[in-house]
């Protein structure tokens, strides 16, 4: 590898020749675009073999993907004034959100506001508050599994996992948990709908208008009878419309709830009762609170997949969890959130499943506000970077040897504590929540969730494997066997 310097439209960018893959998949005009498009996860791959930065051009667009840590921390951390703006997503964010979705608005003074006011509700002090819901709802979890007849089928208990996280991120943010109700139903498949649309119109390659943006311009109206002339334009305009009614009802009904003393503490009652202090405007609170669950819900659930998987073909990590909560919890009740400071080595088999299979491979991409120089190396403004999270995780020089192996033990002393992470892993060790001011403003409730559910289960279940798995490919729908592990196990979940 090496440094070398090309001429784009009068702007120098420096760049490591990535070699013969991807110059010889570099087409005119769309540039490496057609590769991720085709295979994004096969992409990023592919691009550890290249070195520690690597240029692509989508479509004329220059990119930079960063494939350690220290050069993701350096940049992405470092100089998170220059790196924390964000690529502009037209349909997905322009359109259909109205640039409101915090996670793709831009460094502007609208994200700080909605920012500041999500890290006021889910720092770690704060997070304390929903310990309560989320050991509940663990339970819940585990009770649904047991109770489930076809819980060990092909993609069964992520049906369950869905629900779970479904139901606790809407307990967190409007203390309104998903019940065995229709209302509870029509509500979760609403914001699913949200969360699909969000992705799908966010996926690379998904419009032509984000490569064209002069095509913003075709009317959305239908002129020929038959064929609207921009589908995906209506469709977008349609749906900020209805999910804006729908995200803005919620809130009123935590409004309602407050005012009869039926509310419990949520992040709508946060923003609510501080108004005043962060400065959102409604239509800013509904979407700043609908961008959190967005956000959460999908990858919580991809987690707790590859926990489950991983659990399940590896019994010495299982059994050795188990020991520990018998030790530390028995059997007369189940483990809460707050016994987490004990639990060590479950702690680590959760850190261990996010840096060795990170739900988001490569994150949300940032983008240069600045030109910037780095190492010999001249990033202009508007560059799109990208730290490709599955190659930083398995970085040797943090993680040894073994980094691309399984193993919990790597967060632990001799005396089976935890010890530091590795650094600028912010003390998740992992870099799976991102960097700078773009980090995960949810992960210390996250990390509470995920730790909530697979003790729970651990401490409920024994795990066991139906069929073969490739654990070298993202987990595709897989049986698990759930055993209870004593004769009380269920009973005593509550």
């Amino acid at each position: 590898m090496f440094i070398r310097i090309l001429k784009f439209a009068n702007t120098h960018l420096a760049f490591a020749l990535t070699g013969t893959w991807l110059t010889t998949h570099c087409y005119p005009i769309i540039g490496s675009a057609f590769e991720i498009f085709k295979d994004k996860q096969s992409f990023i791959e592919k691009c550890r073999a290249y070195g520690e930065v690597v240029y692509v051009n989508l479509a004329g667009q220059p990119a930079i993907i960063f494939n350690t840590q220290r050069v993701a921390a350096d940049l992405l951390d470092r100089r998170a004034a220059t790196f924390s703006a964000r690529p502009r997503a037209i349909v997905a964010h322009e359109l259909l959100t109205n640039g409101l979705f915090m996670i793709l608005e831009g460094h502007t003074n609208r994200w700080r506001r909605m920012r500041r006011a999500v890290n006021e509700g889910f720092r770690p002090t704060a997070a304390v508050r929903y310990h309560a819901m989320e050991t509940e709802e663990a339970a819940r979890l585990a009770l649904s599994l047991a109770r489930d007849v076809d819980a060990s089928a092909p993609g069964a208990c992520a049906r369950h996992y869905a629900r779970y996280a479904a139901s606790l991120a809407l307990a967190i943010i409007y203390d309104r948990p998903v019940r065995d109700t229709v209302e509870d139903e029509a509500m979760a498949t609403t914001i699913q709908d949200l969360i699909t649309r969000l992705e799908n119109d966010s996926a690379p390659g998904a419009h032509f208008v984000e490569f064209f943006p002069a095509m913003l311009a075709i009317p959305a109206r239908n002129i020929t009878p038959i064929y609207p002339l921009a589908k995906w334009k209506r469709d977008a305009l349609e749906g900020h419309a209805r999910f804006t009614q729908f995200l803005d009802g919620l809130v009123e009904d935590v409004k309602r709830r407050m005012v009869i003393g039926e509310a419990r503490q949520c992040l709508v009652r946060l923003f609510i009762e501080e108004n005043q202090r962060f400065g959102l405007s409604d239509v800013e609170t509904s979407w700043t609170a609908g961008t959190m669950y967005a956000a959460s819900v999908e990858t919580e659930v991809a987690t707790l997949e590859w926990i489950t998987l991983v659990l399940a073909t590896h019994p010495e990590v299982q059994h050795r969890a188990q020991a520990e909560l018998d030790a530390v919890i028995g059997h007369s009740r189940p483990p809460r959130v707050n016994d987490r400071v004990h639990l060590s080595y479950i702690t680590a088999v959760v850190r261990e499943v996010m840096r060795w299979k990170p739900a988001t491979p490569i994150g949300v991409p940032h983008m240069s506000e600045e030109d910037e120089w780095y190492e010999g190396m001249f990033i202009p403004k508007g560059t799109i970077c990208m730290a490709n999270a599955a190659a930083c995780n398995m970085d040797p020089q943090l993680y040894g040897a073994d980094a691309t192996d399984f193993n919990p033990d790597r967060y632990l002393d001799e005396k089976g504590q935890l010890k530091p992470s590795p650094p600028d892993t912010k003390d998740e060790g992992h870099i799976t929540y991102g960097f700078g001011r773009r980090i995960c403003a949810g992960r210390h409730v996250a990390n509470d969730a995920l730790f909530a559910a697979t003790s729970t289960i651990l401490w409920a279940f024994n795990l066991s494997t139906i069929g073969k798995f490739d654990l070298d490919s993202c987990p595709k729908p897989f049986s698990c066997k759930f055993t209870p592990r004593f004769s009380d196990a269920i009973s005593n979940l509550g």
